[in-house]
């Protein structure tokens, strides 16, 4: 126990994303680091004056709060020096000292991961291929590694879930955080037949620079990353960007030159990205180097059962019809021309059911301060009302 809270410590006072591997070899014992000086951690050399002061302002009772959170809700968690902790991870210069899991961590170490990423506004084919690339690798024994998000990444996850195969949600916020709650149902899938995964404590909320980090897990997590319909400024070029420094393979799938939906993949490919046109492209590259680990290519014509008929994603499915649905509606109703155009886009992702503010940022993709004046101004005009927690619908 007084070993996991210094870790915990030391990784909430440095923040996610911190260089480590210098204070690591530093101090592998981060109680001794707790109990030193701040002269004494000077003269190591191994901090910057703002970590230093970070260290001394960050209360180690927020790490035994963590702890306590954890126990209750049934919460793991990894440190390097867990048995479980993943071993591609240690590598990274700026790894996780404390990463906080819901579901089973101990396969990550025994499997070979691939990471899924890409757009959250995705063409039906873009979601057809996911998940049918997503499916043959998991019957492959491969591990699918995604980050929870609406669009490629649920499909990633839902095509691994049908094939009976495992997959880790990298999450950009704390465990129990109200955050796309349209998703909830897949997070409880994927706790129960993979992990939940995110190096922010529990309940600590989605921010601006979450989801970027995050993602030098996923990358770092997995043997290659597989990059489906990307935009220009696609955060999943940021993955891409990752697991290049990190050494990973990098995967994408091609796609038309006229199409907005592909120019970032089109872009890793001119870069030097390996082309997939389906499953066997990455199966056959992974067997090469770990045999043992992975099955056969799945035979032609298994395919996973589409969300909206697989009892296993119902609610999930009934959710994404309700979005349709609602997106349908907010398109109908017309944004006075009074309105900004942050205004207007907030606007167009509100209807009679009530949307949590986390999710309208998500959304939307605006942080959480042009998010909270757009729903003042659309109060004030009287076009919309909080329902409780932080929730908002339409006025009738």
């Amino acid at each position: 126990m007084s070993e996991l809270k210094y870790w915990l410590w030391l990784s909430q006072a440095l923040g996610a994303g911190a260089r480590v591997d210098e204070i690591v070899a530093a101090y592998p014992d981060p109680g001794i680091l707790y109990s030193e000086t701040r002269t004494g951690r000077a003269a190591s050399g191994v901090f910057t004056k703002a970590q230093l002061d970070r260290l001394e302002k960050c209360p180690l009772t927020n790490a035994e709060n963590s702890i306590n959170l954890c126990k209750r809700n049934n919460w793991g968690i990894l440190t390097p020096m867990s048995a479980d902790y993943p071993e591609s991870l240690r590598t990274l210069p700026d790894m996780p000292l404390a990463l906080f899991f819901d579901g089973d961590a101990g396969f990550i170490n025994k499997t070979v991961c691939i990471g899924v990423v890409g757009t959250r506004n995705p063409t039906p084919e873009g979601v057809e291929l996911t998940r049918s690339i997503s499916f043959d690798i998991a019957s492959a024994g491969i591990t699918v590694v995604s980050g929870g998000a609406i669009g490629i990444d649920c499909a990633s996850h839902e095509g691994a879930l049908s094939a009976g195969g495992k997959t880790v949600c990298v999450m950009g916020c704390g465990l129990g955080t109200r955050y796309l709650v349209q998703n909830e149902h897949l997070r409880s899938l994927i706790s129960k037949n993979g992990v939940l995964l995110t190096e922010y404590p529990p309940f600590a909320p989605a921010g601006r620079t979450t989801f970027p980090l995050r993602n030098r897990i996923i990358s770092g997590l997995s043997e290659g990353l597989l990059v489906v319909e990307a935009g220009e400024k696609s955060g999943s070029l940021i993955t891409a960007r990752y697991a290049l420094q990190q050494g990973r393979d990098v995967f994408a799938v091609p796609g038309s030159v006229l199409s907005d939906a592909y120019v970032g993949t089109n872009r890793l490919i001119k870069d030097g990205a390996r082309v997939v046109t389906g499953a066997g492209d990455i199966i056959f590259s992974l067997k090469l180097r770990f045999p043992d680990l992975i099955g056969e290519i799945p035979r032609e014509g298994a395919k996973p059962v589409p969300a909206s008929e697989n009892p296993v994603f119902a609610v999930t499915a009934q959710k994404e019809e309700n979005k349709v649905k609602t997106e349908k509606a907010a398109k109908k109703r017309e944004a006075p021309l009074s309105l900004g155009e942050k205004e207007k886009k907030v606007y167009s992702f509100i209807d009679c059911e009530p949307v949590y503010f986390d999710d309208l940022c998500a959304l939307t993709g605006f942080n959480a301060g042009d998010v909270s004046f757009a729903v003042t101004v659309l109060e004030i005009e009287g076009l919309i009302e909080c329902s409780g927690g932080r929730a908002y619908k339409a006025k009738a």
